[in-house]
């Protein structure tokens, strides 16, 4: 049993180590980091959780003077490993709401605007609406679980007595934007064929009946296509957001192998 009132110095600068990546993590996440979650409960999680972890940290292995004499070094690197793979975690989100404004401007509704509270930002109404369904889905599979296995593990993975960090995730990082930009298209791929076929049908009308104003007439037609067909494809945009859920984890979890 850890005695807390007979800490050394060393094992106070490990737990704020520990407190440093956790924090970092907290408020970089897609879930715990959302500008809807408090900042006081953000670091009452992250003091709890380090808490819990401490005395599973692989303590044997830490060179207490190495700590004390790079304290600096380790705390940029902490930070850096916390803000990064919580960084991670929000690409799921960013794909969800990349879905929502393609959507929304093939339709024809990206003027309407709403305050997208999960990454505090301003949205439209469809971006919103993919919002609620993306954290209603993440909720439903136990995302949150994930998050914090995610950080937990970290500690294993990537040690806190090193000052030495590898640089190359950090590209597979950037390059993993190419892949969220591929599945936002194929989430919205439906609605995206659907209002093509519209936009030819209505040109090839105007074409052929040009008393009709093809540019007043097809604004109702393209929001009431769009709409069904969003509503249509829900349960294929569920499996696609469960899918995208493990592609998130799975990249986390191999980008700590290699940090």
């Amino acid at each position: 049993m850890l005695n807390w009132t007979a800490l050394t110095e060393a094992q106070i600068l490990l737990f704020a180590l520990i407190l440093l990546r956790m924090l970092a993590f907290m408020v970089s996440s897609a879930f715990f980091g959302s500008p809807t979650v408090n900042t006081p409960v953000k670091v009452l999680l992250s003091v709890v959780l380090s808490m819990i972890l401490f005395p599973v940290v692989k303590i044997g292995n830490v060179d207490y003077l190495a700590i004390s004499n790079e304290i600096i070094g380790l705390a940029v690197r902490e930070l850096i490993v916390g803000l990064s793979l919580g960084f991670l975690t929000r690409i799921f989100f960013f794909v969800v709401t990349m879905t929502g404004d393609l959507v929304s401007m093939s339709v024809g509704l990206s003027a309407s605007q709403l305050y997208n509270p999960m990454l505090g930002s301003h949205g439209n109404t469809i971006d919103q609406f993919y919002s609620t369904i993306g954290t209603l889905v993440f909720l439903a599979i136990d995302g949150h679980h994930m998050l914090i296995s995610a950080i937990a593990q970290s500690y294993d993975l990537v040690p806190v007595s090193s000052l030495s960090l590898n640089v190359g995730p950090f590209a597979e990082m950037a390059a993993f934007g190419q892949t969220a930009m591929i599945l936002a298209i194929k989430m919205c791929a439906p609605v995206l064929v659907t209002i093509l076929v519209v936009n030819v049908a209505m040109g090839i009308l105007g074409r052929a009946v040009p008393q009709i104003n093809v540019l007043v007439t097809s604004m109702p037609v393209t929001i009431m296509l769009g709409m069904t067909v969003v509503f249509l494809c829900l349960p294929l945009l569920v499996m696609e957001m469960n899918g995208l859920v493990e592609i998130t984890a799975s990249k986390l979890f191999a980008v700590m192998k290699h940090l």
